[in-house]
């Protein structure tokens, strides 16, 4: 593989503990319901907030004010990340980046994350060392989200490769469908939230608990 394309929340960062506790806030206070673990899986997780918040809603939310709520949680879910135990890069994954690199292998990151956190997480995570701020393709309200493939396609493009010559990490349902429709030369899935046996089923060519087995990821790639 010519490029790595990495989903970030739940495949480079294991979020998920904090990602529903705020979430589960969040939309509790908004919608006086909670929100089941089926519909974290369908509605939220690699979803965009405003697919999201349309679902939960019962309306079409423009991106106006899907922004401004989103801002909301995402105040709340950044508070938390700062006091957690958990946020840091997966196992191994900066071995893993540092070896990309040495291959100068191309790396990029697509994430259903907005400006704010993309930006917190650069700053909080040292991504700057591996990755390019301006070549992250984020969800900014001009293209379809997961499931659909664009995301993907654009982090290919930026990085100027065709979708076949990526591979793509991904761990959630509509993210592993998203890098399928787009023509991924590799699909890895992150069991950080699904069992392995339903990344296969979706989708995933090879799936991965964290990045610790060097050799076995640069084997996946072709790199040996």
């Amino acid at each position: 593989m010519e490029g790595i394309i990495f989903d970030f929340n739940g495949t480079m960062f294991f979020d998920q503990p904090i990602q529903e506790q705020a979430w589960r806030g969040f939309l509790k206070d908004l919608t006086g319901r909670d929100a089941t673990d089926a519909e974290f899986q369908e509605y939220i997780h690699g979803r965009s907030i405003e697919a999201t918040l349309s679902y939960f809603l019962g309306r079409d939310v423009p991106r106006e004010e899907a922004a401004a709520l989103e801002e909301q949680k995402e105040y709340v879910y950044r508070t938390l990340c700062q006091k957690s135990s958990i946020f840091r890069l997966a196992n191994g994954l900066p071995q893993f980046l540092d070896e990309l690199s040495r291959r100068k292998i191309l790396v990029n990151i697509a994430t259903a994350s907005g400006h704010t956190n993309v930006r917190f997480f650069f700053g909080q995570l040292a991504l700057g060392r591996w990755f390019d701020l301006r070549r992250v393709v984020l969800n900014d309200g001009t293209f379809p989200c997961k499931p659909a493939p664009d995301i993907f396609l654009r982090a290919a493009e930026k990085l100027g490769l065709p979708p076949a010559g990526c591979a793509i990490f991904e761990d959630s349902r509509a993210g592993i469908q998203s890098a399928c429709r787009a023509g991924a030369g590799l699909v890895v899935g992150v069991s950080s939230m699904l069992p392995a046996e339903e990344l296969y089923t979706l989708g995933a060519n090879a799936v991965i608990s964290d990045y610790r087995d060097l050799p076995e990821l640069l084997r996946l790639l072709g790199c040996c």
